[in-house]
């Protein structure tokens, strides 16, 4: 597998390579925001970077029994560089994240088009989650919904057969391991997983559109067992939630998990609401210990715009304003809020709940400010609560 990986890398990178040769005989260069790209005047074959810097700042406060520990800070939230494109109609992505002084892998694949099916094999995230599949530079608020990250929807080294109509569309996929910081090694994790999803769209367009969907996934730990934990929809302060279930733990270790995820999300013009559930079910520890956490939020676009959607894929996209600030508008200003809501009980870490009030500001296609507020309450039977709540603002820009 980790050969696999890096055949992968290396596969990404030459066909990159193969295409910029390309570039200097047949010309087709323009320039796709700052990069250049490039795109075959009598082929498919095509070339561009891709990328996406946020720069976030928070001051949250963690109050428990008349004790408040602050976290404030800035950070370079994500910071990617990659290239995309496709060579004699196979489609390649490598694209790689710096920040926190770290190389992580992000999505680095290929892309094989099977004619009613799409193929991609590589580093890419299991089909699962509605918010998890939507670009982080389109969902609505600057932290996804805590399910994601608590029960470990993530990118893995594997394989994920696709099919996508107007209105539907399935996805399955087996993956293997994770690789750490690929600064140090490339090596994988002994973890691995099968995971699916479907979804449907009763209704697509400018008017109206329904979403639905349902995904699952089984995730074997291999041998180092989980710690499920979760910071409260905020990235710069400690984590929250904690529940050890790794090798040597008085909980006992975890040996796999079962993941079910059910979605639905409605766009009506400029008003939009979308809704997860999703549980968790250990198998190892006594008991089989199982886990919930559940999310809706509710948006309004008051500059009139509407969130795109794709039915084929089941999931958002970016959102354009009406008329940019360069174009002398306004931009489009969107406001939101979510409640957001994780049971671990049954893992003695209690019952994380948490408001998120947020307010984007998008000045250009690839250009948005996105400022939130959160107020949560970490319930513990037997403990004293954990109040937490703070502003955070975030720099987006992509291309």
């Amino acid at each position: 597998m980790n050969r696999f990986l890096a055949s992968t890398l290396l596969s990404a990178t030459v066909l990159a390579a193969t295409t910029g040769s390309a570039l200097a005989d047949d010309g087709g260069w323009t320039f796709d925001g700052p990069f250049p790209a490039w795109s075959g005047r009598d082929s498919t074959d095509s070339f561009a970077f891709r990328g996406r810097v946020y720069i976030d700042a928070a001051d949250i406060e963690y109050d428990s029994a008349g004790t408040e520990t602050a976290y404030s800070g800035r950070e370079f939230r994500t910071a990617r560089l990659g290239v995309t494109g496709s060579v004699s109609g196979v489609g390649y992505v490598a694209e790689f994240d710096f920040a926190g002084g770290k190389i992580a892998a992000n999505d680095v694949y290929l892309g094989f088009d099977l004619g009613r099916a799409d193929l991609r094999v590589g580093h890419m995230k299991t089909p699962n989650a509605l918010e998890e599949q939507t670009s982080s530079r389109y969902i609505t608020f600057m932290e996804r919904g805590t399910g994601t990250d608590l029960f470990g929807l993530d990118r893995r080294v594997g394989a994920v057969l696709s099919h996508g109509g107007e209105r539907h569309s399935l996805s399955a996929g087996v993956f293997g391991g994770r690789p750490g910081d690929l600064s140090e090694t490339a090596e994988l994790d002994d973890t691995s997983a099968l995971a699916a999803r479907a979804t449907w769209a009763p209704a697509v367009g400018e008017a109206l559109t329904v979403h639905l969907g349902v995904s699952v996934r089984h995730l074997d730990y291999g041998s180092a067992g989980v710690r499920l934990g979760v910071r409260p929809q905020a990235h710069i302060p400690a984590r929250v939630v904690a529940a050890d279930y790794r090798a040597g733990a008085a909980l006992g270790e975890a040996d796999s998990s079962a993941f079910l995820g059910v979605e639905a999300a409605l766009v009506r013009g400029s008003v939009h609401a979308q809704a997860e559930w999703m549980r968790l079910e250990l198998d190892g520890p006594a008991g089989n210990p199982d886990f919930t956490s559940g999310y809706a939020s509710l948006g309004w676009f008051a500059t009139g715009e509407t969130r795109s959607y794709s039915g084929s894929s089941g999931k958002f996209g970016r959102t354009r304003p009406e008329r940019t600030v360069t174009e002398g508008g306004t931009g489009a200003i969107e406001l939101a809020v979510r409640y957001d809501r994780s049971d671990l009980e049954s893992g003695g870490a209690g019952v994380l709940t948490n408001w998120t009030a947020g307010v984007n500001w998008y000045l250009e296609d690839h250009v948005r400010i996105m400022a939130n507020y959160i107020a949560g309450t970490l319930n513990v039977a037997g403990g004293a609560d954990i109040d937490v709540s703070g502003p955070q603002l975030r720099l987006q820009w992509d291309f």
